[in-house]
């Protein structure tokens, strides 16, 4: 084989191996540039039919309601702390 053909496959692998290295690098400076999603939690599910469901998230202090339904985007809704809740007109 040629000199020419050997040089050109190391310098193909040689590549590789150096884009192999960059993404691998990038991949962990992303990663520590997000904070780590620890108190994230689904507090409550509740199957709405065979395709939609409902799920209560709570994310730190704040709570939200996501509801998937097939076809269609979730929808998601923050929910009111108990303190903001007006409860004046239900009966006990």
């Amino acid at each position: 084989m040629p000199f020419d053909k050997i040089a050109i496959v190391i310098v193909f692998l040689l590549t590789l191996i150096l884009i192999q290295l960059v993404i691998k690098y990038r991949s962990k400076v992303t990663q520590m540039s997000f904070p780590k999603a620890k108190n994230i939690n689904v507090t409550a599910r509740l199957s709405l039919s065979k395709s939609d469901r409902a799920d209560l998230i709570c994310i730190g202090s704040q709570s939200f309601l996501v509801i998937f339904s097939k076809g269609s985007q979730p929808s998601i809704v923050e929910v009111s702390s108990n303190e903001n809740v007006n409860l004046e007109g239900i009966p006990e």
